[in-house]
């Protein structure tokens, strides 16, 4: 943890969180008072998704995602928990950046969402094309932003036009300068109705969206193509699926296995807040499924590069992906049950 000023000099708590989304919306309620951690908001918010969306292309591969939509987090979680968040976007970048830095100077921190690939303070291994990433902007500094970048140990500075790129980049989802802060949030937010709507929603996301490119449907879905994407596609592009899919997974801000777990510590929270046996034992559930996606990600991995045994195959890897959906769909069946029996 670091603390930095913003520019009314009130001290900001930085906190290192897994995902971006997730930690932006936990600091945002924390800067208001209301202490909620990361997983708690993730759990309530429905992170935890699955698509393979084949019709939607990034550097010439489809997009494979293990959470929800980019924002659904934050609007979700703010909802459920009594939050009112003001949220804006822009047509004209010189507006935007015009209403950030007024912001600032009233003295309100403010979440944004970025396109990754514009944000020069990360390494360039670590900069890809994605219109989902969040930070907040702190204060105003000579030629740039004090930003608290939740993926980041220390908060860091933006130069001004690396932040104006950023906000207004185009492709996939584009942000279009997209900003949010609180107007107001409960001092005792009702946590137990909160996160029994959230586990409700997304019992209903992961079994009951009838497309089959979502949730569980989806997951079997995509383990199909990859165990047939060798004789479609050809070794080499197969490969390179492949690779896209485990990128996707543990790089990208889509989670993979990262979300499973904090899953599995929202679970594990919920668990003491009902005094629940039950979710406890599906929080261990979810933590065993997220080690198979790990798995999941090695195998490919070594596909991949060609330095596996001759057993690491794309017959292995989806079904290891078929593993998974079984799992899962036993476990947020066992969920939806379980949360039908909870009082908030």
């Amino acid at each position: 943890m670091n603390t930095e000023l913003t520019a009314a000099g009130k001290p900001f708590v930085h906190h290192h969180s897994a995902h971006c989304e997730s930690g932006v919306t936990s600091a945002l309620f924390r800067e208001k008072g209301v202490e909620i951690s990361e997983p708690m908001i993730f759990g309530i918010g429905s992170g935890i998704f699955f698509g393979h969306l084949f019709f939607v292309k990034m550097v010439g591969l489809p997009i494979t995602t293990f959470r929800g939509l980019p924002g659904s987090v934050f609007k979700k979680a703010g909802k459920r928990l009594g939050a009112k968040f003001i949220t804006k976007r822009f047509r004209n970048p010189q507006k935007g950046m015009d209403e950030l830095r007024q912001l600032i100077k009233e003295g309100i921190i403010v979440g944004l969402t970025t396109n990754i690939y514009w944000l020069s303070y990360f390494p360039n291994r670590f900069r890809f094309q994605f219109n989902g990433h969040n930070l907040i902007a702190l204060r105003e500094i000579e030629g740039g932003f004090r930003v608290s970048d939740p993926v980041l140990e220390h908060p860091v500075d933006c130069v001004t036009d690396d932040l104006e790129r950023a906000r207004f980049a185009h492709g996939p989802l584009e942000p279009h300068g997209f900003m949010y802060y609180p107007a107001s949030v409960p001092k005792n937010p009702d946590i137990k109705k909160a996160c029994i709507k959230g586990m409700k929603d997304t019992c209903n996301m992961m079994l009951r969206i009838p497309i089959p490119i979502f949730g569980i449907r989806g997951m079997r879905f995509l383990a199909k193509r990859i165990i047939a994407s060798p004789q479609k596609l050809g070794f080499d592009e197969a490969c390179r699926h492949l690779a896209n899919i485990v990128r996707m997974q543990e790089e990208i801000g889509t989670g993979g296995a990262g979300f499973r777990f904090m899953y599995a510590a929202f679970l594990q929270e919920a668990a003491e807040l009902f005094g629940s046996d039950d979710l406890a034992r599906l929080s261990q559930g979810m933590t065993a499924i997220g080690d198979i996606w790990r798995e999941f990600a090695v195998v490919s991995a070594r596909i991949v590069k060609q330095r596996g045994k001759s057993e690491d195959n794309f017959d292995k890897a989806g079904g290891l992906m078929l593993i998974c959906a079984d799992r899962e769909e036993a476990l947020f069946r066992e969920l939806h049950i379980t949360v039908r029996k909870l009082k908030a």
